[in-house]
């Protein structure tokens, strides 16, 4: 059984980021070792070139370094010796300095780009992720995962990566400290060590429970955003704007009094290790003076002091590091979460997996289903066949089960029983031929804002459109009087989800959509359900313009939608009630007479 999100080690969470993002994990972090030794040996060269300025400072001129200048200079004289040594020393901090930005850089580059990489895929995830898994997920938690969590979860990765490179720095001068002075060198890793080490330990939980306040705060943030915004006319027809935004601005209050928790707890090791460095000073001398010669005192205590310049910042790096790593795990456990729901969903493969077209009837064969939380059936044992070429009407009462058997039908249900066939195929063998097949017409068209031309090309590339047939399908769908009024004509754009635009010019528009795909079956899902009587009228007009030359299903509930189509059939408590034509299944069924009699199709 696979282990839970929180119980994965983090070597194993950073590793599915990086295959999230594409990249091999064992080159990137073999890459960015190697990178961070480079600089390593930088730093370590940098220190270790303080020792035979700190003993020229003290009179002593008896090592290799100071011997080779002498005699390139030619020269024994100190005060030539120590700006030609300070020179080479400055150059080497230069160098090392520029270094030091050229690799954070660099790793910026990389870990960065791992974050964008990783949310896209977790995105791209989400959005093929099987349509009954999606149906059942919060947006705002979609939201949160790929936006902040992915986030916490990239600070994570560049954290390991800084506190890999800075302990291997540190381990260099530790080295460099150790050939000057063992003592000093082992008193100043223990007195650091537990200032560092030590005190995160001390902090871990809490840190975590930070990163999982952060998380909740924003999932709550998102909850409260989403319906205030994109729900903006309820909002204000409910006079409830204010709430929603009140809940927002509580959430992300909370999340900013995680942040200063966090910040503090981040910070407050860095202000130890300055008391540290005070008391390692005073600790250093004590040990230099009592044990040896004060020229000896004297460099140790400049090569330490030197080594301080750089290791101090990198412990305070450490300590915040580790701080960020814990709290921003809380991210990396949703990403982990998230990753494994949506591996045992499966992830639909939009590539046609034959070039063989669908085409014949439509053939319904013993379907039934019902949802996975549930074992009531919502259809039973429905069997029909639809004619090529022929329109079929559904209808019934809500509840009777037309939206789910026109979602099994496009492909987006799976039944628990039976299956669909198309000219004796069954669709679940090749998904993404079938939906090449089919062009739908859904109750609430989905516009985006841009151009009308995109809307109706909907996801094809600006260079891949086919004007034409946009020309084409705008006169089918009745189009051509809102074109015309427009002020860019079929470059204008419609705005956010269509809001410039009428129910009945939205609706035409996604009928435009629909036949610009050339769709062997065109689907209308309660299309004309919202439009007034004119409109719909002219979309009958369309429909009946079409009727013979492709595959029709639609789901209404208006009389004047379903009256001529060649096939009705009625649904009631999930199965089929009955089947025929308009008049024939009125002079049967009594529950579909009285429907018509109420005016509920009319």
């Amino acid at each position: 059984m696979a282990r839970s999100a929180r119980e994965r080690s983090l070597t194993a969470q950073l590793r599915m980021m990086l295959d999230m993002a594409g990249a091999d994990p064992k080159r990137w972090v073999v890459g960015t070792i190697g990178a961070s030794l480079i600089l390593a040996a930088l730093d370590t060269l940098g220190v270790a070139a303080m020792i035979p300025l700190t003993q020229l400072f003290s009179g002593e001129t008896d090592n290799w370094f100071t011997q080779s200048i002498s005699d390139a200079l030619g020269t024994t004289e100190i005060s030539t010796l120590i700006p030609v040594v300070a020179g080479i020393i400055t150059l080497v901090f230069i160098v090392k300095s520029i270094g030091a930005i050229a690799f954070r850089w660099w790793l910026l580059g990389r870990t960065t780009k791992i974050s964008a990489l990783s949310a896209a895929e977790l995105a791209r995830r989400y959005a093929l992720a099987p349509y009954a898994d999606h149906r059942s997920r919060r947006i705002s938690e979609i939201y949160r995962n790929i936006n902040d969590a992915t986030g916490q979860a990239s600070s994570v990765l560049l954290n390991v990566v800084s506190l890999v490179s800075d302990i291997v720095v540190l381990a260099g001068i530790v080295v460099v400290l150790l050939l000057t002075s063992v003592a000093v060198t082992l008193f100043a890793v223990v007195l650091f060590g537990v200032l560092v080490f030590g005190v995160q330990m001390l902090l871990r939980r809490r840190q975590y429970r930070i990163g999982e306040e952060v998380a909740a705060a924003g999932l709550e943030a998102w909850q409260f955003l989403l319906p205030g915004l994109d729900g903006f006319r309820e909002a204000r027809l409910t006079s409830s704007a204010n709430a929603f935004i009140d809940g927002f601005r509580a959430a992300r209050l909370r999340r900013a009094r995680a942040a200063r928790v966090m910040g503090i707890l981040s910070d407050a090791p860095r202000y130890l290790l300055e008391i540290g460095f005070v008391v390692a000073i005073l600790g250093i001398s004590v040990i230099l003076f009592t044990t040896g010669t004060p020229a000896e005192a004297l460099t140790v205590l400049g090569v330490f002091a030197a080594a301080s310049l750089r290791a101090l910042p990198g412990l305070n790096r450490i300590g915040a590091g580790l701080a960020t790593i814990r709290t921003g795990r809380a991210g990396l456990d949703i990403i982990s979460k998230a990753v494994d729901e949506l591996a045992a969903g499966g992830v639909h493969d939009e590539r046609p997996r034959s070039s063989e077209r669908f085409s014949g009837d439509i053939v319904l064969r013993d379907l039934g289903f019902h949802y996975p939380d549930s074992e009531e059936h919502v259809l039973q044992g429905i069997s029909l066949e639809i004619g090529e070429n022929r329109t079929t009407a559904f209808v019934g009462s809500s509840g009777a089960g037309k939206s789910t058997l026109l979602d099994i039908v496009l492909g987006l249900l799976q039944p628990t029983e039976g299956e669909v066939l198309v000219g004796g195929r069954s669709i679940a063998a090749d998904p993404a031929s079938w939906y090449a097949e089919l062009g739908v017409v859904p109750q609430d068209v989905f516009l985006l804002n841009a151009t009308l031309t995109t809307n109706i090309a909907f996801g094809v590339p600006a260079d891949d459109v086919d004007l034409e047939r946009v020309h084409e399908v705008i006169r089918m769908a009745q189009l051509e009087a809102l074109v015309a009024e427009l002020p860019d004509g079929l470059e204008t754009v419609v705005g956010e989800r269509g809001v410039r635009l009428s129910g009945g010019q939205r609706q035409r528009i996604g009928l435009a959509r629909a036949l610009y795909r050339r769709p062997r079956v065109l689907v209308l899902d309660e299309a004309t359900s919202a439009l007034d009587n004119v409109t719909e009228h002219e979309i009958a007009q369309t429909l009946g313009a079409l009727q013979g030359s492709l595959t029709i299903l639609i789901v209404a509930h208006r009389l004047s939608t379903v009256r001529h189509a060649d096939t009705l059939v009625f649904l009631k408590g999930g199965h089929v009630d009955a089947e025929g034509t308009f008049e024939e299944v009125r002079a049967t069924n009594a529950d579909f007479a009285r429907l018509v009699e109420l005016g509920e199709l009319d």
